[in-house]
């Protein structure tokens, strides 16, 4: 069933993620988890208007491109545009609905504005750099991203309003840690690999990597975390989650390998790689041991550190304990 919206009579002090009976009031003064506020005022500091960013190279760059490279960069955008614009609908209309900590609430509100922002920075490279519509159909006329397109809706599918389990509400906030923690890095490292020549593509991917991977990857593991605690979940739930993670990860390998095909460096072997180490640290930040072997040397691996940990990137912005509910400010590391 939704939850109640506003309930001036409510006596709960330490706020529920999910099945909760809050008063809907967004305390920020005394938040009941101080990671939420903290979340909300990094995206905050990571707003960011994308007609800002100078795209006159790439309108130029765009034409020295091998085939191969041209066809990886349309590709990626393609499924970057599936992405934010799916979780646009998903984080307000099946995730939103089930969240009953109204700082949680303010952080996934902003979220869907930035889903939304960074769908609006891919007309700039449709319009501006490839003068093309192209890329707004590939998720139709192209079986393989149609294919992954699919399987991406398909695992949000699974949360409505009636008769929704705990257990899957929490394999939701999973399949929402997938999609800004293994899918969107898929989509960043092609874009990233050309950043010599589209200069301003990479940049504008830069911005967007804030977004998704300095706020909303740790959101989406804390929701995971204070879940499993709230609903009392045994830990055999991590085995579930790591399946889902696992499976998400060997499809970006796949439209990796597909999208990438011709282009120096990105071999079945190095994109293997890279995601394998990918997988480690997502597991990682919700709690599970990986056990997963990567050459942390590796080219890709290489170029995917040299942007993401530029400008506050890191992605160790994660709660150490999912029992502190203090107001004190928690330790970050950016």
């Amino acid at each position: 069933m939704k939850k109640i919206i506003y309930n001036p009579t409510s006596k709960e002090v330490k706020h529920k993620i999910v099945n909760g009976n809050p008063t809907g009031i967004a305390n920020f003064v005394n938040p009941s988890r101080a990671i939420y506020k903290t979340i909300f005022e990094g995206q905050i500091a990571r707003f960011w208007n994308p007609a800002t960013v100078d795209l006159s190279n790439d309108m130029k760059a765009v034409k020295l491109l091998s085939d191969s490279e041209y066809r990886m960069y349309e590709f990626t955008f393609g499924k970057l545009i599936f992405n934010d614009s799916v979780v646009t609908n998903r984080v307000m209309d099946n995730i939103n609905p089930i969240i009953t900590d109204s700082i949680a609430n303010a952080c996934l509100a902003f979220q869907a504005g930035e889903e939304a922002l960074h769908s609006y920075s891919y007309a700039f490279i449709g319009d501006d750099v490839l003068n093309s519509t192209q890329i707004y159909e590939l998720f139709r006329t192209d079986p393989i991203l149609a294919e992954l397109a699919k399987s991406i809706n398909d695992r949000y599918s699974v949360i409505t309003y009636e008769n929704v389990s705990d257990e899957d509400k929490a394999l939701t906030a999973v399949a929402s840690l997938c999609l800004e923690g293994i899918s969107f890095p898929a989509g960043f490292l092609p874009v990233w690999s050309l950043g010599n020549t589209m200069i301003g593509s990479a940049s504008m991917i830069t911005e967007i990597s804030r977004n998704e991977l300095g706020s909303h990857l740790p959101l989406y593991a804390n929701i995971y975390k204070h879940i499993k605690e709230d609903c009392n979940l045994s830990n055999s739930i991590d085995e579930k989650a790591k399946l889902i993670m696992i499976d998400a990860t060997n499809r970006e390998k796949a439209y990796l390998k597909y999208s990438t095909k011709g282009v120096m460096g990105f071999t079945d072997n190095s994109i293997d790689n890279f995601m394998d180490w990918i997988l480690s640290n997502r597991l990682r930040e919700i709690g599970i041991k990986s056990d997963l072997q990567y050459n942390i040397n590796d080219g890709l691996i290489k170029i995917y550190k040299s942007y993401s940990e530029v400008n506050d990137t890191k992605t160790n912005f994660f709660e150490g304990t999912v029992k502190n509910y203090s107001k004190q400010q928690l330790s970050m590391d950016f």
